[in-house]
């Protein structure tokens, strides 16, 4: 027989079977038994195989060999042998493993791959980074802080590292069944890649030291062992790995132990060595009083008959061991970095793992006897290990909660009295107050003790008590103010805490962002989460220092302003990476990387909101030292850029790394915009004489002039020019020192708020910044080569202040030739000037020089073309259209010089092209007013007039110009027509030779020759007139129609029998239809003239009887009218009109008597030309007199165009074609849509209440709902194409967002219309009130579109409400009974059906996948399949043959339980 025992190992935590007493120290016995050798055949492995089903396969597998231990036994009754050990290893076969389950294989995949990556880091450490070369001002700081901010990094990283190897010692210690593998990939994925980025971290961390002087290669080394230590745990945490679990631990705590080597080389053991061996002492603690609880669990197994109860008892109390061990094993791991949460959070899982187990023991127990005295022991066991854990985790608490005494408030060595009056002095200097405090606690308690004396001393009992009463009030006091001081640095170091762990958290967050990029099935997600992170990488480096300088200078105020002001401007960015981070989860393939990315996010939210209290509380303790420690933070800067200017004499400023002329300067423009402003702000809230909000505002104009102060040191330190360098520099040093007075000033102002003589002298100040900061912006490079060329333009002007302009002697040609070249180049350049100043600075430069050069050129053709003129005012004209060019040439670089600051800005791109377009636009008012003033053009205008005049008399030639008789006139005729030829030659002679002059004489002859010749054909006509008028005369059926046109406009003026029985819009549309009809006609009698003129005489009864109608409705139209001088122009235009029909009837008449006849037709041509227009100045009178009706056509008119492009759009969109500008984001976007949307709201509001308003407003209302919905359909195209052509489900589901709004908004222009003007119980206001809800309800689908276009989790649950809601407005379209445009056939209804069953079958799929692209696509299709059918429905409603069998639920969107979507993963 022999006996074998379950050993606890303290110094290497685990649990294995021994049966020899040898090497058994540092052990604890946690179970023995006595078996006999021959049944002894265990190998204890944490291997709990589940029954499954019967799998066919060899057993023929290799056996465990085992050499002999000593030759052949002999086996003797009566004795026991003596106790034997051997071990034989390596031999174990993997055929007696079951086979991997995928999500062990999914492990195995994700472990590989993390080794590769630790591969790669390792190779990485063998040297480290290159630095450049640095100067000797900022360059230094910014050594120090790059090193302070790698340490931070690392330090979270290897914080992050332990805490997951602890999470994988947890997660792997039970059941490998039951063993959450998505979660130990989750923290085999936040090790790998925490170590990958450390390793970054460390090669510049490495450089920096060696930079220095110190042992960069140390670093290297410990950094190596580290990941040496990582790979080698990652290899024995292998699902398929058969080695005991003894080596994972080791392995782990080996990781652990590398992890505090490295941050002892970087100066980051922040916790304290004693508490760790005290952490440490106390994990022993538990591992002994659980062991001694086994024991007591022995007994019990022992005692007990029944073998299962015996087998449960075993199990627990080896569980228990298990726990324990890992328990110490996760001790030693997370021990140099317990400061993290996260490595708390993982300690105290553990030990709540061996409380679990410590359960299971005592109710196997309790199970398995009912011997009160057992059961008694085995509970006070479990009482102690119970103790040891509550007090290990008591000790953790303790760190976790900043349990270290503050301590060092409570020393001082002054009188009381001279400290009182020295914190009196000190006033606004937190520091020195607090430390005067100390003295006075020390002196106070001096005097109190010596009052205690006296009063003892004192025989009189009521001096006694007045000395013991006064001690005490004093004490009280004192104390009091002790405690505020405490509270005051009591709430810094929670600020310091809480801003620690964010940035750490924030680091995480990054670090797994980046992880999960590559198995991101949503670029567009990962792109928005890639954007939060660099805008709080950025952040991360400022908390950083806040949190350095608050812990190195406790005592100043000014280090833990600097802490809260980093910590709260942490916070926006900090919590839109969460929000990015949580969007993005469900878009991760990778379902470890997903988890990683999600447990990161959860931790940062959770830091955010400590870092919000701490920031809060320490505001609200040292907020009054606001405007003083600004004061001092930018008085510094005044003293930085001096000292930078120094360094630049000395030849010693260098950029810093990252630093370029481009980077700097646009930094100085948005820097600068920043100041102005903080400084807006600061201004506000000084005039309120509100001193917390004014010293928020102060800190506010403190940080962005450091970020200027940063910038322009960059500006100056990559620019080669001396002189513009310290420009720039003693720029930046007059911001810092305006604004030092200003912030003083404002100081002085809090106290006398509302002071004139403070205000005004605040306001001085400010405008001193104002203009230092210009000049600052003036110094950047490409800033004063627009400057220069501004100066250019402005010399060159100076030209046209002359009052003479003498000629140059080249001809006119040559000077128009000289000008249109130079008016080219100029525009070129402009066009040039454009495109540079999104460019780069030497792009700018190179192009306002180049233009101020040709700007010159063209000015000096400009004055010789002045000098061309033929008289003053020609010479006038010319020069006040140069002076335009002028102006606004110097408005096109002052537009390039602000955009050049600020590249991205939309505003200023519209103003450049504005600018440009401006000098464009006064180019070629100046080309064609010279091309109007060339020789001969004057006499060629004049005979243009002449001729004008001529004509109208051959309009009527009724009258005798002579006493000439036909032939005469014929003969003269002849005369002038040689005249005429030989001027006709005359002009193209002298136009081929350029001859002007005698080009304008010929211009002159020939006019005179027209003239002469057009009043003799006008006398020979008259000749022919009788003759004409018997014909005409033929035709007196025609004369009873222009007496019915007559008697209509006579009616007109009458009074009506009667009151009108409709509104004027009801008489203004009955018009409208009337005179657009005759217009109709009258073209009809044009196109007759020519084809069948026998038909003249219907289209002339036809158009008199339209006449007789509209002259009937406008005379009512007059009454109603809004005031008595419109309805008076609408009967005058209309009077006018009918005399103009009584000549058209007139001249159809004649025409049917002499259809041949030329000069007829043209005069029946002409006739109905004058009542065309006379119809369209009908048509302007009343829309003069109802103008906000009218509005309401044009923009329904206009909603109709943006509709129809938004369609195209979408065509585009569905094609894949609809493609982002350059790297915008939806973000980019996403505000200037909401407020637009909110704008069109506003309109929509005035254009309901402009119904029964003033015509004017309801005008208003509806050019102003055009505008915004135009503007809303441009931003919103913008947005969709910023989500890029590989997501065009999502960008269709926004364009049909706004196109909703469209239609819905067109609906309201036209239920406006109809209701303008009547009275509230009229159904048209009802209508009006129902199309004003549908346009809320579309905008406010818009809206709730827009916010979850980036969310992958409701993405697609918005697009099929937004499809419901436009399905329920299309059944309503379909109910009402308007009738249709057109019909249908039934094959058309048949084709239609097909796009219900394919978004059926879309549905069904989208079902199954429950993806949230199959879902927005099921959207979309059934949102366009559905409109289809109804609008197909509605026409064959209207056809000769309806669909009688048609059957239109209430419920447009319904799903059978078979494709119900499951929006939830």
């Amino acid at each position: 027989m022999s006996v074998y025992s379950i050993l606890y190992c303290t110094n290497f935590p685990s649990v294995f079977i021994h049966n020899s007493p040898a090497d058994v120290h540092h052990c604890v016995c946690i179970y023995s038994c006595v078996v006999v050798p021959s049944s002894l055949s265990t190998v204890l492995q944490q291997q709990f195989n589940k029954v499954g089903k019967v799998e066919t396969g060899s057993v023929a597998l290799p056996a465990i060999m085992r050499s002999g231990a000593g030759g052949p036994e002999s086996f003797q009754m009566g004795s026991m042998p003596q106790a034997k050990q051997h071990i034989t290893s390596g031999q174990m076969h993997r055929g007696h493993m079951p086979p991997l389950t995928s999500a062990q294989q999914a492990l195995t995949g994700t472990i590989n791959s993390s080794m590769q990556a630790l591969q790669a880091a390792q190779a990485s450490l063998e040297e480290f980074d290159t630095l450049p070369p640095l100067g000797t001002d900022a360059s230094q700081a910014w050594r120090k802080n790059k090193m302070d901010e790698s340490k931070h990094e690392i330090h979270s990283q290897v914080d992050a590292i332990t805490a997951g190897t602890a999470s994988m010692v947890n997660l792997t210690a039970g059941d490998p069944a039951e063993t959450d593998y998505t979660a130990v990939g989750c923290a085999v994925t936040t090790i790998s890649s925490n170590l990958t980025e450390m390793s970054k971290g460390v090669k510049l961390l490495a450089a920096l030291m060696e930079d220095e002087g110190g042992n960069g290669n140390q670093l290297l080394g410990a950094a190596k062992n580290l990941a040496c230590a990582v790979s080698d745990m990652l290899k024995t945490a292998q699902p398929a790995n058969t080695e005991p679990r003894q080596n994972l631990l080791q392995a782990a705590g080996n990781v652990g132990q590398a992890s505090g080597e490295l941050l002892s080389h970087i100066g980051e053991t922040d916790a304290d060595p004693r508490f760790q061996d005290m952490l440490m002492q106390l994990a022993k603690a538990v591992a002994n009083a659980a062991a001694a609880l086994v024991l007591k669990a022995k007994n019990v197994a022992q005692k007990t008959e029944d073998s299962a109860l015996q087998n449960r008892v075993i199990a627990a109390a080896t569980q228990c061991a298990l726990s324990t061990s890992q328990l110490v094993a996760c001790t030693r791991v997370v021990a140099p970095t317990i400061s993290s949460p996260v490595c708390q959070e993982q300690l105290i899982e553990a030990g709540k793992l061996v409380a679990k187990s410590v359960d299971g023991c005592v109710d196997a127990s309790q199970g398995a006897t009912s011997d009160e005295g057992l059961l008694k022991q085995v509970g006070a066991a479990a009482t102690g290990v119970t103790h040891a854990l509550n007090e290990l985790l008591q000790h953790i608490k303790q760190y976790s909660h900043g349990g270290q005494p503050i301590g060092r408030h409570g020393e001082a060595t002054d009188r009381i009295l001279d400290v009182t009056e020295n914190i009196f002095s000190s006033m606004g200097d937190a520091g020195e107050m607090v430390r005067q405090a100390r003295i006075l606690a020390q002196a106070t308690s001096d005097l109190v003790n010596a009052i205690k004396m006296d009063a003892e001393g004192e025989s009189d009992l009521e001096n006694s008590r007045k000395l013991l009463s006064a001690a005490k009030l004093l004490a009280d006091a004192t104390a009091k103010m002790v405690e505020a001081a405490k509270s005051f640095f009591s709430h810094c170091v929670s600020c310091q805490n809480a801003a620690k762990q964010a940035a750490a958290a924030a680091t995480q967050t990054i670090a797994a962002a980046q992880h999960a990029a590559s198995s991101n099935k949503n670029p567009a997600a990962q792109q928005q989460l890639v954007q939060s992170c660099k805008v709080v990488a950025d952040q991360i480096p400022q908390l950083v220092q806040g949190v350095r300088g608050s812990q190195s200078q406790a005592d100043s105020p000014s280090a833990q302003l600097t802490l809260i002001g980093a910590g709260q401007n942490f916070l926006l960015p900090g919590a839109k990476m969460v929000t990015a981070a949580k969007a993005t989860v469900p878009t991760i393939g990778d379902q470890a990387s997903a988890m990683q990315l999600s447990q990161c996010a959860k931790n940062l939210a959770t830091a955010l909101a400590e870092l919000r209290t701490a920031a809060q509380k320490a505001q609200e303790a040292c907020g009054p030292l606001e405007i003083d420690n600004a004061l001092t933070v930018v008085r510094g800067l005044e003293k930085d850029m001096a000292e930078a200017k120094a360094s630049a004499g000395n030849g010693k400023l260098k950029p810093l790394p990252g630093e370029t002329l481009e980077k700097c300067s646009q930094d100085v423009g948005n820097s600068t915009k920043a100041v102005s402003s903080a400084i807006a702000q600061l201004l506000s809230e000084a005039t309120q004489g509100n001193e917390n909000y004014t010293g928020m505002a102060a800190r506010d104009v403190a940080q962005a002039l450091r970020a200027l102060a940063s910038a322009a040191r960059g500006v100056a330190a990559t620019t080669a020019d001396p002189q513009a360098r310290n420009a720039m520099l003693d720029c930046a040093g007059d911001v810092m020192d305006k604004s030092a007075n200003l912030i003083e000033e404002t100081k002085r102002a809090i106290a006398k708020p509302g002071d004139p003589d403070s205000q005004q002298r605040l306001a001085q100040v400010a405008k001193a910044v104002s203009q230092a900061l210009n000049r600052s912006v003036n110094c950047l490079p490409g800033q004063r080569d627009v400057d220069n060329a501004i100066r250019t333009v402005g010399e060159a002007s100076k030209k046209l202040l002359a009052n003479s302009f003498p000629p140059s002697g080249k001809s006119f040609q040559e000077a128009q030739v000289s000008l249109n070249q130079a008016a080219a180049g100029l525009n070129q350049s402009a066009n040039e000037l454009v495109q540079s100043s999104r460019g780069t600075t030497q792009d700018l430069a190179k192009a306002t020089g180049k233009f101020g050069h040709d700007f010159g050129e063209f000015l000096e053709a400009g004055v010789d073309m002045a000098g061309q003129s033929q008289n003053k005012e020609n010479q006038t004209q010319v020069v006040s259209n140069l002076k335009t060019i002028s102006m606004s040439s110097s408005k096109l670089l002052l537009a390039a010089k602000v955009l050049s600051t600020d590249p991205n800005s939309p505003n200023l791109k519209n103003q450049l092209a504005a600018a440009a377009r401006a000098v464009t636009d006064s180019i070629n008012q100046l080309i064609t007013m010279c091309t109007q003033q060339a020789p001969g053009q004057k006499e060629c205008d004049n005979a243009l007039r002449e001729l004008e005049t001529v004509r109208g008399m051959l309009e009527n030639p009724t009258e005798a110009v002579s006493d000439l008789s036909y032939f005469d006139c014929i003969d003269s005729v002849m005369e002038n027509s040689k005249v005429l030829g030989e001027a006709m030659a005359g002009i193209s002679h002298n136009a081929k030779n350029s001859n002007l002059p005698e080009f304008g004489d010929s211009a002159a002859h020939t006019q005179e020759a027209l003239e002469e010749s057009v009043q003799m054909m006008k006398e020979a006509v008259d000749d022919l007139g009788a003759t004409l008028s018997e014909t005409a005369s033929a035709a007196g059926a025609l004369g009873g129609m222009v007496d019915s046109i007559t008697a209509a406009i006579n009616k007109m003026e009458e009074s009506p029998a009667g009151e009108p029985d409709g509104s004027f819009v009801d008489y203004q549309t009955t018009m409208v239809k009337t005179a657009k009809a005759i217009a109709v006609t009258v073209q009809e009698m044009v196109t007759k003239s020519n084809t069948n003129p026998d038909d003249l005489g219907g289209l002339a009864s036809e158009l008199t009887n339209e006449f007789g109608e509209l002259a009937t409705e406008a005379k009512y139209a007059a009454i109603t009218a809004e005031n008595d001088e419109i309805g008076s122009h609408i009967k005058k235009q209309v009077g006018e009109l009918g005399f103009n029909c009584t000549g058209l009837v007139t001249k159809a008449g004649a025409l049917q008597c002499s259809p041949n006849d030329s000069f007829t037709k043209k005069e029946l041509i002409d006739s109905a030309r004058k009542v065309s227009e006379k119809v369209s100045h009908v048509l302007a009178a009343l829309q003069a007199g109802n103008r906000g009706t009218q509005a309401c056509i044009t923009a329904a008119s206009a909603v109709s165009g943006i509709i129809a492009d938004l369609d195209t759009t979408i065509m585009f969109a569905t094609a894949g074609t609809l493609n982002r500008e350059n790297s915008e984001t939806f973000a980019d976007h996403r505000e200037h849509i909401l407020k637009t949307a909110k704008a069109l709201v506003e309109d929509t509001k005035l254009l309901v209440s402009g119904a029964g308003a003033s015509q004017e407003r309801l005008a208003q209302a509806a050019q102003s709902s055009v505008t915004t919905i135009t503007k809303l359909a441009d931003v919103v195209k913008l947005g969709a194409a910023s989500l890029g052509a590989e997501d065009p489900e999502t960008q269709v589901v926004l364009i049909n967002a706004v196109k909703d709004v469209a239609k819905a908004l067109s609906d309201l222009i036209s239920a406006t219309k109809a209701a303008a003007g009547k009275p509230h119980d009229d159904p048209a206001m009802l209508q009006l009130k129902n199309s004003a809800k549908v346009m809320v309800t579309n905008v406010t689908s818009l809206l709730k579109t827009v916010k979850a276009v980036e969310d992958e989790a409701t993405k697609g649950t918005r697009g099929l409400e937004a499809t419901i809601e436009h399905i329920k407005q299309e059944l309503a379209v379909f109910s009402n009974g308007d009738p249709p445009p057109k019909t249908s056939t039934p094959e058309d209804f048949i084709r239609m059906t097909k796009g219900i069953t394919q978004a059926t079958a879309k549905a069904v799929a989208a079902g199954n996948s429950c993806r949230q692209e199959d879902v927005i696509a099921t959207a979309n299709l059934s949102r366009r399949a559905i409109a289809d059918m109804l609008h197909s429905c509605k026409v064959r409603k209207g056809s000769r043959r309806p669909l009688d069998n048609l059957q239109i639920t209430s419920s447009p969107w319904s799903l059978s339980p078979s494709t119900t979507l499951d929006l939830g993963n």
